[in-house]
């Protein structure tokens, strides 16, 4: 998940979802050399199946595109606020656009997706995405929130290996599965 300043656009001129969509698949394609068309097609043929949006201002629209090989992002701040059809109703400030390979494994996906969900449940993170005005301070936002993440989750699994071990051996009956 880790971006580039290169990838993080700050005031993106945008009316509506669709218009949003198109300069960021815009960005994209000229990023990584790819059709513009095409990239767009592939992000609102998503959109359109059901809105990216998560709700609290935060949306993250996402496709399987052809001619690249690695994960492309971008995360945008638009200059104001956009009708998303967010579940909470509110409208959408930030897009963090993945696109990834159209041949690659759909797990992958799925857990790049995910990961970047989990991310976003950060308030510290969306507070600071929110305010900052610089790329590479929102560059190291992710990162920070990244960090948090990753140790909230060697917490969860330390403490996990913690209640099998101080567990009576009658109750550890498949704990090698678990860990």
């Amino acid at each position: 998940m880790t971006l580039s300043p290169d990838e993080i656009v700050l005031n993106l001129d945008a009316n509506s979802r669709q218009q949003a969509i198109e300069r960021a698949a815009n960005l994209l394609a000229a990023a990584r050399n790819l059709d513009a068309a095409l990239v767009f097609r592939a992000l609102w043929r998503r959109e359109q199946a059901g809105s990216t949006a998560l709700g609290r201002g935060i949306a993250i629209p996402h496709a399987r595109v052809a001619g690249i090989t690695t994960p492309a992002v971008l995360f945008a701040r638009t200059e104001k606020p956009i009708e998303f059809r967010a579940p909470d109703g509110n409208p959408v400030f930030m897009l963090y656009v993945m696109l990834v390979p159209a041949d690659g494994q759909a797990e992958d996906h799925l857990r790049r997706l995910a990961m970047v969900a989990q991310t976003f449940s950060d308030s510290a993170l969306r507070e600071s995405l929110a305010s900052l005005s610089d790329p590479s301070a929102i560059q190291r936002a992710f990162a920070d929130a990244e960090s948090r993440m990753s140790i909230a989750q060697a917490t969860q699994f330390h403490g996990k290996t913690d209640a099998i071990v101080k567990s009576p051996p009658d109750k550890q009956r498949g704990a090698a599965r678990l860990i």
